[in-house]
């Protein structure tokens, strides 16, 4: 592909066009967790569950997965600039069905996967500019940036959000949001141009069909799990059900001559660990950016500011941490620094399983702040080295094959630690609605599911090479 616009050709252009790609990236990345501090809040507004208000952040996860292959498909037939613009109205308008949701949970969780779409497609379409914006020399400082936005935009989510509600309510947020993404789209009707010439490619929407249902289920039946504090046949059969349409999402995607997802990449083997090893760490990241803003509100009465000052060192130590991994990783290699990675993430989660209702803030926040350092060491620095692992003309199908991976597990993770939690409360619950030293049970035992989560990366992180993979 060739740039279609002769602007392309000016250093500056590029700069401004990369910053208001990457303003609409981390706006929507942020809105991941922009809505997690506000959960409790919005739990009494509609009088809904725990279980059923976190939908508003797992189907934003899920829904984000599953748009990233698709994205491919978007930026092969829409020309880059119009794409753009289509996917930060879309985000406006998700804005602005959740703001205008009245009392309704159905058309606040309509407008949240509304966003979703828009997000899902927006960070894989970022990288596909940077390749055709930037010549070889200068795309790795430019692919850092957009990793840097990548782990920075919902890890600053939770903080921004509790500085919001402490003044306003939780609408002030999706107020905010709408501000942003038209200042945002006014501006890409400006200072985005096109970069990438149309070529015409199909679309298999029976694949995209059997995604959304399959991994929609398992979240569905995951949700209706943790909502009753057990199983129930239908649960199990929705779950079965699930894992049965995936399993034919998979076998399709084998026997397509142009797949949504190339699952081919997944007989690497360096490549199916470092996926692992990506997504056990976002999980690890997300869970705990949900779970955390709960327990410091629903079992110490803390505020959204609170819950938001709490989270803000983690944010800070992602934003430091995340530049320094790469060079860590060019120095002692991809074992080394998983190791190190997820040692750090351990010693960060194990204290949270004895956390309880007095348990100091300035330990929380510090627990919090050494675990998103374990995640910065790991997430992306394990991706590289799965890519790297592949050949050339694989490696783009391998970026969106883990990428997907790792969006969709950390939703079905989220929901899985949100499912502990109101079994782990409802095993504590003594007649009546749930105490706070019942919520607080639930909470620590999410906190040893996170905990065992670091674990297992521990574990597999020993069965890395121990030199950097280079590109066959």
């Amino acid at each position: 592909m060739g740039k279609v616009d002769s602007k392309g050709g000016s250093e500056g252009n590029r700069s401004v066009m990369m910053g208001t790609l990457l303003a609409g990236a981390f706006i929507a990345l942020m809105a991941e967790t922009f809505l997690n501090n506000a959960l409790p809040t919005i739990m009494a507004d509609f009088r809904v569950s725990q279980s059923t208000a976190q939908w508003l952040s797992t189907s934003y996860l899920l829904v984000v997965g599953l748009m990233i292959p698709v994205s491919a498909w978007v930026f092969s037939n829409f020309q880059s600039k119009h794409a753009f613009i289509v996917m930060m109205a879309t985000f406006l308008m998700g804005s602005l069905v959740c703001t205008f949701s009245g009392g309704h949970f159905a058309l606040l969780l309509t407008g949240r996967i509304i966003q979703a779409v828009a997000a899902g497609s927006l960070m894989p379409f970022i990288q596909n500019v940077v390749l055709l914006l930037f010549p070889p020399e200068k795309r790795g400082v430019a692919l850092g940036v957009v990793g840097l936005v990548v782990a920075l935009g919902p890890t600053v989510g939770p903080t921004l959000s509790g500085f919001v509600l402490e003044h306003w309510s939780w609408r002030a947020l999706f107020i905010l949001l709408a501000i942003l993404s038209a200042a945002i789209l006014v501006m890409s009707f400006f200072l985005v141009y096109t970069v990438n010439d149309r070529t015409r490619t199909h679309l298999d929407v029976a694949s995209v069909i059997y995604s959304c249902l399959g991994f929609g289920l398992l979240l569905y039946a995951l949700s209706a799990i943790g909502d009753r504090g057990g199983a129930s046949v239908l649960d199990l059969g929705l779950l079965l059900a699930g894992l049965m349409v995936v399993v034919l999402f998979c076998w399709r995607q084998l026997h397509l001559e142009s797949p949504l997802v190339n699952l081919r990449v997944f007989a690497n083997a360096t490549f199916n660990l470092t996926s692992l090893l990506s997504t056990l760490s976002n999980i690890a990241m997300v869970g705990v950016e949900l779970v955390l803003p709960l327990y410091l509100q629903n079992t110490r009465g803390s505020s959204a500011l609170v819950s938001g000052l709490v989270m803000l060192p983690g944010a800070v130590v992602m934003g430091i941490f995340n530049p320094l991994s790469g060079m860590i990783y060019q120095r002692i290699g991809a074992r080394r620094i998983s190791l190190l990675g997820y040692t750090v993430l351990l010693a960060g989660t194990l204290p949270m399983i004895w956390f309880g209702t007095t348990t100091s803030l300035i330990v929380v926040a510090a627990c919090y702040a050494l675990r998103l350092a374990g995640v910065a060491l790991v997430m992306m620095t394990t991706f590289t080295e799965g890519i790297n692992a592949l050949p050339p003309e694989l490696a783009a199908h391998g970026n969106a094959a883990a990428s997907t991976v790792r969006q969709v597990g950390g939703s079905l993770g989220t929901a899985a630690a949100m499912m502990i939690v109101t079994i782990g409360a409802q095993s504590g619950r003594h007649g009546g609605a749930l105490s706070a030293q019942a919520l607080d049970r639930g909470y620590r035992w999410a906190f040893l599911f996170l905990a065992f989560i670091a674990v297992v990366g521990l574990g597999a992180s020993f069965f890395l090479k121990s030199h950097n993979s280079e590109t066959r």
